[in-house]
């Protein structure tokens, strides 16, 4: 797929590029209907403003209301308050069109919606639809596709996006593996899958785990695939050889027939060597300025997606809560080791300055000023700490807090001079709570630390790269330092509190007096 300039009209639709664009109006009515945090009255009054305007706005109300999704049932319900008949909608094809493109265009509705409506587009208006969505949307964070496909929708626009050489690579191989996954009619396999397989700048492995999904779902569909990674030169040798591994359980003809291909193919230096002569032959013949943007978004996008996944909740000390419980120190240690790994990262600082200069480039001079470096930026984050002094004062207050309470009882019930062993089991048990308090205390700063990284800071740090606030983006960078500063220290107190007993002497608390002549008792019994 080639250029994807914004098509000026779509398939049935005459209304103008410039028109779809959402006004402030529709914004600010879409936000409000779609905002969960607002109070029904403003959610319906935004409804009802869509259905007065009319056309296009009512049209993407009616939309809203009526998609898939956990707003499903919460839009229900603003609908059958406000009162409006969605049922016979007054609006044509071409103003429901356009609302799609209000919805896709809206920055303040949920993501998830805003995907909905572009992928609705795509199936209205096929590859202009495609065009569109994608001058809606976000250029970078694509991959929703690929959960989208795993839930069964959203398989088309996948295809085109695979296809669409203007995309992240990082991103189509993540989509792509999605649909090799998915069940295609047998004997068929995408066009854009294929060359995605087949393409030279893909690593190898991605490539093999292509090829390895659709001979898992459709071993004869996958014969083409694994003949092509197996005498390609560009592929890995192992990666040759886990292919005709996997062609000989399909056809062992095939197989025999790519392994006698092995000794015939050129090193791979030399096949590297070759496409690299023929990429620069390419580059000087296709120097013109679009190729050149093309280029520079493409390689934007795939350092934000990079950016985003260095730091997800799905891979990012996703195991350190069962570690902690575990007391598991080895598991823990790599886990921190992680997080401090991905906070200081040298060349956290060299990406953000290169994104700035790859957009500066592209958009012109619309972002931040260049600091002298990054590493000067100053941490604008509050992060969760806990000192030793902290876990001092919290054995203090515990133990003060349980001995309490036995007195209360004691007050309550009374108090037999001759069940002194009562205090030794009484001391035992605090104790033991206090240190066990403790040291959970210890592991769930731990847990806070990581879950503020990957669910506060580094989202605020990619949104803001996003958006081309620079300087935003470097200050959460250095609150990630800070943290993995604060990671640390709070991974050796956390160790010292797995292996120290805690304890609390009673005696260090006023009693009434006859209550401490029972202390006293029971200290003299122990010595």
């Amino acid at each position: 797929m080639g250029s994807m300039e914004r098509p000026e009209l779509l398939p049935d639709c005459e209304v103008p590029a410039r028109r779809r664009q959402p006004d402030e109006f529709i914004e600010t009515c879409l936000t409000r209907l779609t905002d969960d945090s607002l109070a029904d009255s403003w959610r319906i009054s935004s409804l009802q403003a869509c259905s007065i305007r009319g056309g296009s706005a009512m049209a993407a109300a009616s939309f809203v209301v009526g998609a898939d999704g956990p707003w499903h049932n919460a839009l229900q319900r603003i609908a059958r308050a406000s009162r409006i008949g969605f049922e016979r909608p007054d609006f044509t094809y071409a103003e429901y069109t356009v609302g799609l493109c209000y919805v896709a265009g809206t920055k303040g509705v949920p993501s998830g919606l805003r995907h909905r409506a572009a992928d609705d587009l795509v199936h209205r208006a096929d590859e202009a639809g495609y065009a569109e969505a994608r001058s809606l949307l976000p250029k970078n964070g694509w991959g929703w596709l690929a959960d989208a496909v795993r839930e069964g929708w959203a398989v088309w626009t996948a295809h085109l996006f695979i296809a669409d050489e203007t995309a992240a690579l990082t991103t189509r191989l993540k989509v792509g593996l999605a649909l090799a996954e998915h069940d295609h009619p047998a004997g068929y396999v995408p066009d854009s899958l294929e060359r995605l397989v087949a393409h030279p700048q893909a690593p190898s492995a991605d490539r093999l785990a292509l090829t390895a999904a659709v001979a898992r779902r459709a071993p004869k569909d996958s014969v083409t695939l694994l003949r092509h990674l197996a005498s390609d030169p560009l592929a890995q040798a192992g990666h040759r050889m886990q292919a005709i591994g996997l062609l000989e359980g399909i056809d062992l003809v095939e197989a025999e027939k790519m392994r006698a291909l092995q000794t015939r193919l050129p090193s791979g230096r030399t096949a590297r060597g070759q496409h690299r002569e023929a990429t620069k032959h390419a580059e000087r013949e296709s120097a013109a300025p679009e190729a050149t943007v093309l280029r520079l978004e493409s390689k934007i996008e795939e350092i934000l997606d990079g950016l985003i996944s260095r730091g997800s909740a799905d891979w990012l000390g996703d195991q350190l809560d069962n570690h902690i419980a575990e007391t598991d120190w080895e598991g823990v240690a790599q886990d921190i080791a992680d997080i401090c790994g991905v906070a200081r990262a040298e060349n956290l600082s060299t990406s953000l300055d290169l994104l700035e200069v790859l957009t500066r480039i592209r958009y012109g001079d619309d972002t931040s000023a260049i600091p002298h470096s990054g590493l000067n930026a100053v941490g604008n984050e509050e992060i969760p700490r806990l000192a030793r002094e902290e876990l001092e004062e919290y054995v203090q207050q515990e133990g003060e807090r349980a001995w309490r309470s036995w007195q209360d009882l004691i007050g309550k019930h009374g108090w037999n001079e001759d069940r002194l062993e009562e205090l030794d089991d009484m001391s035992i048990e605090v104790n033991r709570d206090l240190t066990d308090a403790v040291c959970q205390k210890a592991g769930d700063h731990l847990r806070k630390l990581q879950q503020h990284l990957v669910w506060e800071l580094w989202p605020g740090l990619t949104s803001a790269a996003s958006e081309r606030d620079y300087a935003r983006a470097r200050g959460h960078a250095a609150s990630a330092r800070l943290l993995a500063d604060e990671a640390e220290r709070a991974e050796a107190l956390w160790r010292e509190t797995t292996v120290h007993s805690f304890s609390f002497d009673p005696l260090t608390l006023s009693w009434p007096r006859d209550l401490w002549l029972v202390f006293e008792e029971w200290q003299s019994a122990r010595r």
